[in-house]
């Protein structure tokens, strides 16, 4: 399958799950700091509700990416969940992407809130994760393009991440191992996804987070 159809699939799988989520679970904290689920879905959202001039704005007036992403969160978690997934739903299929990082990047985004969603809520994040399409975000977040934010350039240097379920390693250094998604969720600062890794490079990793 294209990006574009994982994408799609991300997305759509998603909302098949949210659709059934009981009123009371919508504040759940997720494995964003100070996100609950329903603050989680507003971020999928933003790219279909806020256009890329109004976010340049945000990010300058609250003085980065990560703070204005966070203010724009809480402001679009006013609206209801299902007119959110109703968003998300009617754009499984877009090809958006922010400026300078290609398609890789909303898919990894997808995937890694998906299981910020889906781990507090009790579900296997593994059971959804094909390691095959994980691989793009891997190769991607060892880039230069992820710096652009996702994470810093220092996280992996000096490691040797190397992916349990599939023939794939990137690095030198002190080895950090265990599947791609573990290896994705640890290196964008996921502390619950350490304890599925190994290696002397895991606790260099932690270190960084």
């Amino acid at each position: 399958m294209s990006l574009i159809d994982d994408i799609a699939q991300e997305r759509r799988t998603l909302v098949e799950r949210l659709r059934v989520l009981p009123r009371d679970q919508w504040q759940t904290p997720s494995l964003c700091t100070g996100w609950t689920v329903h603050h989680v879905l507003a971020h999928l959202a933003t790219p279909f509700l806020v256009s890329r001039p109004t976010m340049g704005l945000r990010f300058l007036r609250h003085r980065g990416i990560g703070p204005g992403m966070d203010a724009t969160a809480r402001s679009l978690a006013r609206r209801s969940p299902q007119e959110l997934l109703d968003v998300l739903e009617q754009n499984a299929a877009s090809s958006f992407a922010p400026p300078g990082v290609g398609l890789v990047a909303p898919l990894t985004d997808l995937v890694v809130h998906g299981v910020d969603i889906r781990w507090p809520l009790g579900d296997s994040h593994e059971d959804w994760a094909d390691p095959q399409r994980l691989r793009p975000s891997l190769d991607f977040l060892l880039g230069r393009r992820a710096t652009l934010g996702f994470l810093p350039a220092s996280r992996p240097a000096g490691l040797r991440l190397v992916a349990s379920d599939q023939d794939w390693a990137q690095g030198t250094g002190q080895e950090v191992r265990g599947t791609s998604l573990a290896l994705v969720l640890g290196l964008l600062g996921r502390r619950p996804a350490l304890d599925d890794l190994s290696g002397d490079g895991v606790a260099v990793l932690a270190g960084r987070l």
